[in-house]
């Protein structure tokens, strides 16, 4: 049942739950029922938003990716060079990960989850894979403003912009590795710094 019937407050309480509970208990022993209770509201109430766990997680991995999408949304609209959106871009991305926190450990299982039904075939893994093409495409038009405005070199934009999808994918994986956040925001700006050379007149 699709939760846009229903209150999008309460559906939306039930995948900020779902997030704490999946990310404590993982996808397999994680339960509707744990969930319910996270969210302050009835099982059944769960049900009539979601079919099940599994509607539940890509409902998940939707608001993660939308939530970035919107981010850059709102970056690409701003009044900013081309360098300075996309350092901004990079930076931001990897924050907002690293703000959701428990939504760090539904992201390693998003990925997971993504390549598997892709290797399937599955309709599900077109929703996340439309998701990583809107950011690309942000980071192409970003490349060819740069290009136009004599900032950045020529190149070839589809590769460049999935390397700075990469990087920010990279980085997520890192910091789950190695915490120390002060040392980890010292690498993402040099990181940054260094990918901005290798793009920039």
């Amino acid at each position: 049942m699709s939760p846009l019937q229903k209150d999008p407050a309460k559906a939306d309480a039930i995948i900020r739950a779902a997030i704490h509970i999946f990310a404590r208990d993982g996808l397999d022993k994680g339960k509707i029922a744990d969930i319910a209770k996270e969210a302050g509201i009835g099982k059944g109430t769960v049900y009539e938003y979601y079919s099940s766990k599994e509607e539940i997680f890509h409902a998940m991995v939707n608001t993660i990716m939308n939530d970035m999408v919107d981010a850059s949304e709102t970056l690409y609209a701003m009044d900013l060079s081309p360098r300075d959106k996309l350092r901004t871009f990079m930076r931001m991305n990897v924050e907002i990960i690293f703000e959701m926190d428990e939504a760090m450990l539904i992201i390693t299982e998003m990925w997971a989850q993504g390549a598997r039904a892709i290797q399937r075939g599955e309709h599900e893994s077109t929703q996340l894979s439309a998701s990583y093409e809107k950011m690309k495409q942000f980071v192409v038009n970003i490349l060819k403003a740069g290009v136009m405005a004599e900032d950045f070199r020529d190149m070839n934009y589809d590769g460049v912009a999935t390397l700075a999808l990469a990087f920010i994918d990279g980085f997520v994986w890192q910091f789950m590795l190695n915490t120390d956040r002060a040392a980890f925001d010292r690498a993402l700006m040099e990181g940054i710094d260094s990918f901005m050379k290798g793009v920039e007149r």
